[in-house]
């Protein structure tokens, strides 16, 4: 039985005024547009993968963290360490300080291991692992718009979505943001054609995919509910008996039990998150809950959000045989719930709402051919999604912090076997992530000075504890733990008691500074400089067991350090 809509026709003719097309692919002609669609979206990609900071010049300091991840991952399975893992993870941090895995889901991880076992470690290759995404979600797009829309206007769309200025401004970093909008849209394509079709495996295929955008960002969550508020209203809810609908659901509540459990165990900075911090919009404020919308024109560009705004209002003011069809209930529920949803989360940020943009790019389109004869709404939305792609491109470059990969390669060059370096400086993830790419010096162990001298939780606004070290006991940390060099942002955190006394000792005689560096970058930056020092005594490490707080998991870890 299919549980389609009533009226279907009908309701299309009104809407878009083209004919539905079962089988874009029946003739030749069809196999060469759908072959120059693919051509296409593969050109849109690697221009953003041509125009994306590639060379360890990570902006975002999130972004070199995801990339590491994938190599820990990359390294754990090579290792095997079946006897201690935890252990083995541990000694991991303890070399290259600036894992995240443990507080966000691993699926991208796993892509991007894949992606280094074939590339190497690289920052090229985990860029490429998000490219991988873009075009996943510039197909189901594609796909997606096809169910309504002809050739080449679901060609705009698709290309509309995936250059929308904010997309593609996130899309040239190494973030989890766009990767889980491409398994969300995904995941809506499956289950939009279980409606169409009443094909049993697309409904699994749906939850599969929504499973797989969750394990990569825990917020892709929020699209549950609409699905199910949908399959409601389009079947009724005798259809929740159906075999199917039941074992999709169990699918879906087993599947999301290790994302609970690791969001429990290790996620406290996601539950802050959602509390907010003292710097971000009170909850209750206009401005918060207004946040998202005033970034529309920014996000989407300015024509495309008027005519979003225009064909929202057409899907929520027309008659009711429209909101029958998926068209109408997902694309007000996608943007409805999810914006109450991302408003609720008391850390607001641009890339939060990427999600957000699919319904709004469907709705646009929509105005479009609601309005112009289909001909010329085509040719319309192809001009569109053509010109956002091109503007996006050329006029929102992803900004670039350079600098870092020199720093990392003086190191690797100069520091000695099994050397103890120690890192102090904000962009601690390039430094960290830069070192990790030469496989040449996997014997060089790097220490963050601010978990050395302080109990700090992921960043600064999340609150900072002191140790109480004077500059007598720092200097006999950094002797006793043999560091070989010492890589210094000048200025950093010396507000702070222990960093300014880190400083200090620096500045006697018992360290020189060998080299420094220039740190450019496209966007404003408070790190200039890089200076690094070299101990003018000889380097002896006496004490190997290091154990660091970390407050964000409530444990410790401790390991060795120096000896690989």
């Amino acid at each position: 039985m299919n549980i389609g809509f009533s009226r279907v026709s009908a309701v299309r003719r009104w809407l878009v005024a083209v004919p539905l097309h079962q089988n874009p692919v029946a003739d030749a002609r069809d196999r060469l547009s759908t072959t120059l669609v693919g051509i296409v979206l593969l050109v849109a990609c690697a221009g953003l993968f041509l125009t994306a900071p590639v060379h360890g010049d990570f902006w975002w300091s999130d972004a070199p963290r995801h990339a590491l991840n994938g190599a820990f991952l990359k390294d754990f399975v090579a290792a095997f360490p079946w006897r201690d893992p935890r252990g083995w993870a541990v000694d991991y941090y303890l070399q290259y300080p600036a894992l995240s895995i443990l507080f966000y889901p691993p699926l991208f991880y796993i892509f991007e291991a894949v992606a280094y076992s074939i590339l190497g470690v690289t920052h090229p290759a985990a860029q490429a692992t998000v490219i991988l995404f873009v075009f996943l979600l510039g197909v189901a797009s594609y796909r997606i718009a096809r169910f309504t829309f002809p050739r080449w206007s679901a060609l705009g769309l698709s290309l509309l979505v995936i250059g929308a200025p904010e997309t593609a401004f996130w899309a040239r970093q190494v973030m989890l943001d766009v990767p889980a909008y491409a398994a969300v849209v995904v995941a809506a394509f499956f289950f939009i054609r279980y409606l169409e079709t009443d094909r049993q495996r697309d409904i699994y295929l749906a939850v599969f995919a929504e499973l797989a955008a969750v394990y990569i960002k825990l917020n892709a969550v929020f699209i549950a509910p609409v699905f199910l508020m949908v399959f409601i209203l389009a079947a009724g809810p005798r259809a929740l008996r159906r075999r199917e609908a039941i074992g999709a659901a169990l699918l879906g509540a087993v599947g999301l039990v290790p994302a609970v459990l690791l969001t429990l165990r290790f996620g406290g900075v996601n539950v802050q998150s959602v509390a907010g911090r003292q710097t971000d919009l009170p909850r209750t404020s206009i401005e918060a809950w207004l946040f998202y919308a005033k970034r529309l024109p920014h996000d989407l560009g300015y024509l495309t959000a008027i005519l979003a705004a225009i064909g929202f209002i057409l899907l929520v003011l027309s008659r009711s045989e429209l909101r029958q069809r998926w068209i109408g209930w997902l694309m007000i529920g996608w943007f409805g719930f999810g914006y109450f949803f991302f408003s609720a989360i008391g850390v607001r940020e641009p890339r939060h709402g990427l999600m957000l943009e699919f319904p709004l790019a469907i709705c646009a389109v929509l105005a479009l051919h609601r309005f112009l004869p289909t001909r010329a709404a085509e040719a319309a939305t192809a001009g569109l999604g053509f010109a956002t792609f091109v503007y996006s491109l050329l006029f929102m470059p992803p900004p670039a912090i350079g600098g870092y990969r020199e720093v990392a390669d003086y190191v690797a060059a100069h520091a000695p076997r099994n050397a103890v370096v120690v890192f102090s400086g904000y962009r601690d993830g390039n430094f960290v992530f830069d070192m990790r790419t030469h496989e040449e010096r996997r014997d060089i162990a790097t220490l963050r000075a601010d978990k050395l001298l302080l109990d700090v939780a992921v960043e600064r606004l999340r609150g900072v504890g002191e140790k109480g070290y004077d500059e007598a006991a720092i200097a006999k940390m950094l002797r006793e733990l043999g560091v070989s060099l010492v890589v210094f942002q000048p200025g950093f955190w010396q507000d702070l008691r222990e960093m300014a006394r880190f400083a200090a000792v620096l500045n006697t005689r018992d360290f020189q500074r060998v080299a420094s560096f220039d740190i450019t970058g496209t966007v404003a930056h408070t790190d200039r400089f890089i200076e690094i020092y070299k101990p003018t005594y000889p380097v002896e490490q006496t004490e190997k067991r290091l154990r660091l707080d970390m407050p964000i998991i409530g444990d410790e870890f401790k390991g060795d350090v120096g000896t690989k």
